[in-house]
């Protein structure tokens, strides 16, 4: 039978199980166990016939019983190897999200995810979309223009400059004009951007912003957006933990200071 990855649900207090879903791992005919179904002709009543075997012949895998032990094949303890490799899986590991999981299996790790990733979008893609197309926006002051071409274009080197070159007082309006398909891959420019640029106040006016302007959206399509809203809320909690002590001391410090001034 076909070796397949089984997904069992486990109800507590019971030894009930219920499979909910089968993967096909591989379709490589050259190992054993990829076939739902075997052919009629290889099949018997006590199972598969490459898995019998035979007593009674003194051949067995085209060998000669009398010449195997002149090959080395008759040592004792040793077997013949029967039949092809099994298709097997050895490990599944699940991502902290749950939205994907990889198996490591005798054709490869296997990767598996809910979420369709793209490069670009090829349905609104026309010949008026290209990256000298963003920089003329840019060159025009057009940043809304911009920046919706550079989301289009998905080039991440683009989408950043794009978002700097907003005014913070016009972050608010961009962000309402934003289409709503590319929400995901604008939190994920945020996130990266926490992680590795300077301006911490303007990133994380346009996630205050955005999150104001498309509440109501990002709480209806929550699962489709789980995988970048947790990546933004990684790099926020990360750097809060990295400013903390340091803002505490200036606090102190500051306290300090402002007691020994009004003492002096």
């Amino acid at each position: 039978m076909i070796e397949v990855i089984h997904c069992l649900l486990y109800l507590p207090m019971s030894s009930v199980q219920v499979l909910l879903r089968r993967f096909q791992i591989t379709r490589n005919l050259s190992l054993d166990g990829v076939l739902d179904f075997l052919n009629s002709k290889n099949m018997t009543d006590a199972g598969p016939l490459d898995l019998i075997d035979d007593e009674d012949s003194d051949v067995e895998d085209g060998i000669d019983q009398q010449t195997r032990g002149s090959l080395g094949h008759g040592l004792p303890g040793s077997m013949a190897n029967r039949g092809r490799p099994i298709a097997r899986t050895k490990c599944v590991k699940f991502a902290p999200t749950g939205r994907s999981f990889a198996a490591a299996t005798t054709d490869g790790v296997l990767l598996y995810s809910v979420d369709e990733s793209f490069i670009f979008d090829p349905t609104d893609l026309d010949i008026d979309v290209t990256p000298e197309k963003v920089e003329e926006a840019l060159a025009e002051n057009q940043q809304q223009r911009a920046l919706v071409l550079s989301l289009r274009l998905n080039e991440d080197s683009l989408i950043k400059k794009c978002i700097f070159a907003v005014d913070p007082s016009n972050v608010r309006a961009i962000c309402s004009s934003v289409p709503f398909k590319y929400l995901q891959r604008l939190i994920d420019a945020f996130a990266d951007l926490l992680e590795s640029c300077p301006h911490l106040e303007f990133i994380l006016l346009w996630a205050q912003e955005l999150c104001k302007v498309d509440g109501s959206y990002i709480q209806q399509n929550s699962r489709t957006l789980l995988p970048a809203l947790k990546s933004l809320q990684k790099s926020i909690t990360k750097l809060h933990q990295d400013l903390a002590d340091t803002c505490s001391s200036n606090e102190y410090m500051l306290k300090y200071l402002s007691s020994a001034g009004t003492k002096s």
